[in-house]
C-alpha cells in the first residue's frame, strides 16, 4: 500500500468517527424530543410522525417545517415541539391547545395545516394511548364533515399530491392557453411523487384521479357505528348499544331539536348499563351539530364515555379543550397577550 493510500486512510477515520458522532447527538435530541412530546401531550405519537419528520429534514433541512410549502402544506403543532420552537417559552396555555380549532374533536391532533378555508390535517386518534386511528382533515370554516386521508402522513400528503395532479389534468383541457404551466406543475409533482415512494417504499402506482378514486377515503381503521361528521366511533363492539332512532333521523331531530333531553336520558341510560359507546356515538352527533345546548350536552357524555372507556388523554384534552374553545388564534403563542 502507497504512503498516499495509508494517509488518506489514516485521514477518513476522524472523518467518520465525526460522522458517527453526530449521528449519536441527532439520535440523542430525538429521544429528548420524543419524551418532550410524551410529557406534552400524554402519549407517543404514531411512527410515522418521526419518519415524516427525518424526510422533511432531507428535504428542506435548515426549514423542515416549511419543506412542504410547494405542496400549499406547512408542519405545525407537534411538529413545531421537535423544530425547537417551543424550547426556550413556557406558553401561559397548554399545548394541547396547540393549533386545535374550535370544532376539532378531542381525537384530532393537527399536525399540517392548508392554505384557505382553514384546511388542516391530523392524527386522528380513538384511543391515543394505544396509538390507533388514522388520518384525516377537514375545512375549519365547514366543519359539518371531515375525511379520511389514509392510515398515516405519507398517505396523507400523498392524496393531496394526487388530488393537485388530478385538478392539473383537468384544467390543462379545460384551459388550453395555460397548458404549459399546468404542464410545469405535473412534472414538479412527479418530481415530488418519486422522492415520496422512494422513502416510503410505497407501491402505489397509481397517479392522478386513478389514485384518487382508489385510495381516497381508505384506511383500516373500522368503526363501530356512524357519526354526523363522517368519523364514528371505535369502540368494542359489546360496549355499545344502537340508540332507538337510526342515524339519519336522529340528526334529522337533533338539528331541529332545542333541547333532546329525551335522547341524551337515552345515552345516559345506556352509559349506566355499561354501553359508553352509546354516550360516545350521541356526544360526537351533538359536538359537530353544535348548538349552545348540544354542546354542552356533548362535554357530559364524552366526559363520562371516555371515563368508562379508560380514555384519560381524550378525557383532559375535552376539559382543556372546554376552557379555552374561544381563543382567537390556534397558535398559542399568539394568546400570550
Amino acid at each position: 500500500m502507497s504512503s498516499f493510500s495509508r494517509d488518506a486512510q489514516r485521514s477518513a477515520i476522524p472523518l467518520r468517527c465525526a460522522s458517527r458522532l453526530n449521528e449519536l447527538r441527532v439520535s440523542a435530541r430525538m429521544i429528548d424530543r420524543r419524551q418532550q412530546l410524551r410529557e406534552l401531550y400524554g402519549f407517543d405519537f404514531p411512527e410515522d410522525f418521526f419518519r415524516f419528520w427525518n424526510l422533511v429534514n432531507r428535504l428542506q433541512p435548515l426549514e423542515p417545517l416549511n419543506a412542504l410549502l410547494n405542496l400549499s402544506i406547512q408542519l405545525v403543532g407537534p411538529f413545531e415541539i421537535l423544530a425547537g420552537r417551543f424550547d426556550k417559552v413556557t406558553p401561559r396555555h397548554s399545548l394541547l391547545l396547540h393549533w386545535r380549532y374550535s370544532f376539532d374533536p378531542p381525537e384530532f391532533f393537527t399536525v399540517l395545516a392548508g392554505e384557505g378555508d382553514g384546511l388542516h390535517w391530523g392524527y386522528y386518534l380513538d384511543d391515543p394511548a394505544r396509538g390507533s386511528g388514522c388520518v384525516a382533515s377537514y375545512y375549519a370554516v365547514d366543519a359539518s364533515e371531515f375525511s379520511v386521508d389514509g392510515d398515516d402522513l405519507f398517505e396523507a400528503v400523498r392524496l393531496h399530491l394526487e388530488e393537485r395532479y388530478r385538478d392539473c389534468e383537468e384544467d390543462r383541457e379545460d384551459d388550453p392557453d395555460h397548458r404549459a404551466e399546468y404542464d410545469e406543475e405535473m412534472r414538479r409533482l412527479d418530481c415530488r411523487r418519486a422522492q415520496w415512494m422512494a422513502f416510503d417504499g410505497s407501491k402505489r402506482d397509481e397517479i392522478g384521479a386513478a389514485y384518487v378514486d382508489r385510495w381516497a377515503g381508505r384506511s383500516r381503521r373500522r368503526p363501530t357505528a356512524k357519526t354526523q361528521e363522517g368519523m364514528g366511533i371505535v369502540v368494542p363492539p359489546d360496549r355499545y348499544r344502537p340508540l332507538s332512532r337510526k342515524d339519519r333521523k336522529l340528526w334529522s331531530y337533533l338539528c331541529q331539536t332545542d333541547d333532546p333531553v329525551d335522547i341524551v336520558d337515552e345515552a345516559r341510560q345506556a352509559l349506566h348499563d355499561g354501553f359508553p359507546g352509546t354516550a360516545l356515538k350521541l356526544g360526537k352527533d351533538l359536538w359537530a351539530i353544535g348548538g349552545e345546548r348540544h354542546t354542552e350536552y356533548a362535554y357530559e357524555l364524552l366526559d363520562a364515555a371516555y371515563a368508562a372507556l379508560g380514555r384519560e388523554v381524550l378525557r383532559n384534552v375535552l376539559r382543556v379543550h372546554r376552557e379555552n374553545r374561544d381563543l382567537p388564534s390556534v397558535d398559542i403563542l399568539d394568546n400570550e397577550g
